[in-house]
């Protein structure tokens, strides 16, 4: 969250504790907001998003450790900084305070300066992690960022079997149409293309995997796993092709886009692909590679969907059933869905 000073939660049960805390960080520049037990400070804290925590230990029903420890169980607050307030200094009283996820102490009674010092360290880490996390969000998935920095240390090859949506689309006569047009036409056609593409993956709650040229790999169901993935990836789809006719590119004006996607529903092994130095997260299975060459078979503004996706979404959609179609590199005829628009 972008803001022009940092704002930060300061949670005390003690009236006049709270009052010095709030004095003193307002004159540190920061905007200050209040909690007076642990409850108040997790709805705080989702109110808010503050950038910093100010805890106090003691308090009667939910103490500070224990905010601590709802607050690092839920993924969103993993690098929220948290700096425990108390009066207690004993050795095992931090070792307590570590292990429920504080980054630091402050030990009262404390003055200006020492408070001061260990928020703007705090901060400073905070301002850093976000950085990355802006970066990062660049290259891959909101979802995959959120992973990797939930759990940098965890990020290794492998993964697990998950039950995963796949889409495939890539634009219908990008060859001809880059042969025409100079370089740079080219790359803004594909960036118009990709943006409008990816944001409507990433609306309805899935993942882009990779940018194949002219083309889109995403699946929905990993890393984050919804009920109605099926019908997320079909919505996503039916944006993508209403997005793409209605785009106008500045330096092609005349040109106007179509797309073929392609669908499949099924198990697949969901995790990092690649080396040791160097991977990136995706799903790997059968229903990937048949989601590919639906794609290569659909027409110009068709979405081709296999016989599971259609299955979870009949009812909520109009389709036409294409029969059984033989898939290039596929042995065996497979059932085939066109999807036509959403049921009113």
């Amino acid at each position: 969250m972008s803001r022009d000073r940092a704002l930060v939660l300061a949670v005390d049960d003690e009236p006049a504790n709270l009052a010095l805390l709030h004095k003193l960080l307002s004159h540190q520049g920061y905007d200050v907001v209040e909690a007076h037990n642990g409850r108040s400070a997790l709805a705080a804290v989702a109110d808010h998003a503050p950038d910093l925590v100010c805890l106090d230990v003691l308090m009667p029903e939910m103490d500070g450790i224990e905010v601590c420890q709802r607050l690092r169980a839920q993924p969103a607050y993993v690098g929220l900084p948290i700096l425990l307030v108390t009066a207690l200094n004993r050795s095992q009283d931090k070792v307590r305070g570590l292990e429920a996820g504080a980054n630091d102490f402050l030990t009262k009674p404390f003055d200006e300066s020492e408070l001061k010092a260990r928020v703007r360290s705090l901060l400073r880490v905070k301002a850093l992690q976000d950085r990355l996390a802006d970066l990062l969000g660049r290259y891959v998935s909101d979802s995959i960022a959120a992973e990797v920095l939930r759990a940098p240390f965890g990020v290794q090859l492998g993964g697990d079997r998950r039950h995963v949506t796949t889409l495939f689309a890539d634009i219908r006569g990008y060859t001809a149409l880059a042969a025409e047009h100079e370089p740079e036409q080219a790359l803004d056609l594909l960036n118009c293309y990709l943006e409008v593409t990816s944001d409507a993956v990433e609306r309805f709650g899935g993942t882009v995997a990779d940018l194949l040229g002219d083309g889109v790999f995403a699946f929905f169901g990993a890393p984050v796993m919804h009920a109605d993935d099926p019908w997320r990836t079909v919505r996503a789809a039916l944006e993508i092709q209403s997005a793409i006719r209605q785009l106008e590119i500045p330096s092609l004006p005349e040109v106007r886009l179509q797309a073929g996607v392609g669908i499949t529903t099924g198990e697949v092994i969901a995790g990092n692909v690649g080396s040791a130095r160097r991977m990136h997260y995706a799903v790997v299975g059968d229903a990937v590679n048949v989601a590919a060459r639906l794609q290569a078979t659909a027409g110009p503004g068709q979405i081709l969907v296999d016989a599971s996706t259609h299955a979870a979404v009949d009812g909520s959609v109009v389709s036409q059933d294409l029969g059984t179609v033989r898939l290039a590199g596929k042995g065996e005829w497979i059932p085939v869905f066109s999807i036509l628009g959403e049921r009113s």
